[in-house]
C-alpha cells in the first residue's frame, strides 16, 4: 500500500513539472508578442514623426483678382520753385516741410547784410574803373583818342576802314616806289659789273697778243733777222695802241655805270624814307584805333557794371524770404548757417489748387484690363491714413517703349504725401471666375515648369500613409492670396501649401492635423 502510494506521488509531481514547463513557454509566447506588438506601434510612431510634415489646402473654384502694382515718384503740377537772385546766409528757418503757408509768410530768415553778388559786382566795378584810368592816362594813347572816348564817341567801323584805306593806298604807294628805286640799284649794279667783266675782257686780249709777238721778237733776234724783227716791233705797237684805247673806253663805261648807279641809289634813298614814313603812320594809326576800340570796351563795360549794380540793389532780398503763394510746403532746401546762391530752388511749394501726381508703367496687356476712374491702394497702407486717395486718370503710351508698354497716371490726394516722394501702388483688375484655384503657396516652379504637390493615401495595417505626387499645372491667373490654374487632376484634390522639410514627388509625408 505504500509503495502504491509513493508511486502515485512520484507521478503527481511529474505532471505538477510538466505543466509548470507548459506555463513558462506560455507566458515566454506572450511576453515575445507583446514586445513585437509594442516595438512595431512606437516604430510606427517614430517613423511617423520622422516624415516631413505638411500643410495642405483644398483645390477649390472661385474668383481672382489680379493685382497690378509699380512705385513712382510724386511730382506736383506746377509746383513753385522759391529762388533769391543773390547769395545770402540763412539765419533761421520758419518754417516745416508739410507745412501750410499763406502770401507773404516767413520762409527764411536771412543775415541783415550785403549779398555776396553786390559786394563782388561793387568789387569788379572799382577795378574796371582803375584799368579804365590808369590805360587812359598811359601816356601811349594819342589825345585824339582820349578826346573820343571821353565824350562817349563810339567811331563806327566805315569810318576806321576808310581811315585804313587811306594809309594803306599810301603804304602800297610807297612800297611799289620803293620796289622799283630798288629794282633800278639792282640793274646798274649788274650793269658796272658786267661792263667791267667786258672791258677786263677786252683789254686782256692785246695783252695776250703782245706776249706772243714779244716771244717771236725774241727768235727773230736771236736769228739776227732785222726785218722781222721791225715787222713784231711794228705790230706790237699798235696793240699797244689798241689797249690804250680800250682801257680809256672801259674807264668812261665805267664812269657812266657808277652815274647811273648813284642816281639810282640817291632816288632809292628817297623812297625807302618814304616806305618808313608809310610804315609808320600804318602802325600808328593801327595802334591809335585798337587802343580806342579796347578803351570804349572797358567803358562801356564800367557803365554795363553800373547798371549791374543798380539791379541788384533793385532786386535785394531783405531780411527774410517770403511766400510768393499760399501751398502746402514740399521740400526745404537749406536750414540755418547755409548760403543761398543765385538763382537757386531754396524751396517748393504745393500751391492750393494744384494736384500731386505720381505714374509708372505697365505692360499693354495689363493696362487693357483698366479705365480710367480705377481707384488704386497703398502697397503698405499702415504708411497713410484712410484719407489716402488715387485715382487713375490717364493712361498712355510709354515713351521708353511705346509699342509694348502703357504708363498710368495716378491723381494722388493725401495730406501725408509730398513733393518728391516715392509711393507704391496696386490697382486690381476685374474678378474673373475659375474651377480651380489654389493658394500661392502651392505652386511650385522647376526646370520643366510649375506644378503642385497634391496628397494620396494608401492604406496599411497599420493605418493610412499619405503619399506626395506631382501634377503639372498650367497657370492662368493669379492675385495677392490664390492661383488659377488647369491642370490633368481632379477638383477638390487636395495639394501641399507648406512643409517642414523639402518634399519631392513620391516621398511619404505627415500631415499638420494627423499625430501618426
Amino acid at each position: 500500500m505504500s509503495e502504491v502510494i509513493e508511486t502515485k506521488n512520484e507521478v503527481d509531481k511529474e505532471e505538477v513539472k510538466s505543466r509548470d514547463k507548459k506555463d513558462k513557454i506560455k507566458n515566454v509566447a506572450i511576453a515575445f508578442l507583446t514586445i513585437m506588438l509594442i516595438l512595431t506601434f512606437f516604430s510606427n510612431t517614430i517613423m511617423n514623426y520622422s516624415l516631413p510634415q505638411v500643410a495642405t489646402s483644398q483645390i477649390t473654384d472661385g474668383s481672382i483678382t489680379p493685382t497690378i502694382r509699380g512705385t513712382g515718384t510724386v511730382s506736383s503740377e506746377d509746383p513753385y520753385n522759391v529762388t533769391v537772385k543773390e547769395t545770402r546766409k540763412i539765419s533761421g528757418v520758419a518754417v516745416k516741410e508739410g507745412s501750410h503757408v499763406e502770401i507773404g509768410d516767413v520762409i527764411y530768415y536771412l543775415e541783415d547784410k550785403e549779398s555776396t553778388e553786390l559786394a563782388d559786382a561793387k568789387k569788379t566795378l572799382d577795378e574796371l574803373e582803375l584799368s579804365y584810368e590808369q590805360a587812359l592816362f598811359s601816356g601811349d594813347v594819342p589825345d585824339s583818342v582820349i578826346t573820343n572816348v571821353r565824350s562817349g564817341r563810339n567811331t563806327t567801323y566805315d569810318t576806321y576802314q576808310a581811315e585804313l584805306k587811306a594809309v594803306q593806298d599810301k603804304y602800297d604807294a610807297a612800297k611799289a616806289a620803293d620796289d622799283a628805286a630798288q629794282a633800278a640799284v639792282d640793274y646798274y649794279t649788274n650793269l658796272a659789273a658786267s661792263e667791267s667783266a667786258e672791258n677786263s675782257y677786252n683789254t686782256s686780249t692785246p695783252d695776250y697778243m703782245i706776249a706772243q709777238l714779244q716771244y717771236e721778237l725774241v727768235c727773230a733776234q736771236q736769228a739776227g733777222d732785222e726785218e722781222k724783227v721791225q715787222e713784231i716791233n711794228k705790230q706790237i705797237a699798235e696793240l699797244e695802241k689798241d689797249k690804250s684805247q680800250l682801257s680809256t673806253y672801259g674807264n668812261q663805261q665805267g664812269y657812266s655805270a657808277a652815274k647811273e648807279l648813284a642816281a639810282a641809289n640817291q632816288a632809292k634813298t628817297k623812297t625807302a624814307q618814304a616806305l618808313k614814313d608809310a610804315t609808320e603812320e600804318k602802325e600808328e594809326l593801327l595802334k591809335s584805333i585798337n587802343t580806342e576800340i579796347s578803351l570804349c570796351q572797358l567803358r562801356d563795360k564800367i557803365t554795363e557794371q553800373k547798371e549791374t549794380i543798380a539791379k541788384l540793389e533793385a532786386e535785394s532780398t531783405g531780411a527774410s524770404v517770403q511766400a510768393p503763394v499760399a501751398g502746402t510746403i514740399s521740400s526745404l532746401a537749406k536750414v540755418a548757417g547755409e548760403s543761398t546762391s543765385a538763382d537757386e530752388t531754396i524751396a517748393v511749394i504745393q500751391v492750393d489748387g494744384k494736384d500731386m501726381t505720381t505714374s509708372f508703367s505697365v505692360t499693354n496687356a495689363q493696362a487693357k484690363k483698366l479705365t480710367v476712374g480705377d481707384e488704386a491702394r497703398p502697397q503698405n497702407p499702415w504708411q497713410f491714413s484712410e484719407d489716402f486717395k488715387a485715382t487713375l486718370t490717364a493712361i498712355r503710351n510709354d515713351k521708353s517703349d511705346p509699342a509694348n508698354k502703357k504708363e498710368l497716371v495716378f491723381k494722388i490726394e493725401s495730406t501725408e504725401v509730398t513733393q518728391g516722394q516715392s509711393i507704391s501702388l496696386a490697382i486690381g483688375e476685374k474678378s474673373v471666375q475659375y474651377d480651380m484655384i489654389v493658394p500661392n503657396s502651392a505652386i511650385k516652379t522647376d526646370s520643366n515648369g510649375k506644378f503642385v504637390l497634391i496628397v494620396t493615401s494608401k492604406s496599411s495595417p497599420l493605418g493610412n500613409r499619405y503619399i506626395a505626387t506631382r501634377v503639372e499645372v498650367n497657370v492662368v491667373a493669379s492675385d495677392d492670396n490664390n492661383t488659377a490654374i488647369t491642370a490633368a487632376i481632379d477638383p477638390y484634390e487636395y495639394v501641399i501649401t507648406t512643409a517642414s522639410s523639402l518634399v519631392k514627388s513620391g516621398d511619404q509625408v505627415r500631415l499638420a492635423n494627423d499625430q501618426g
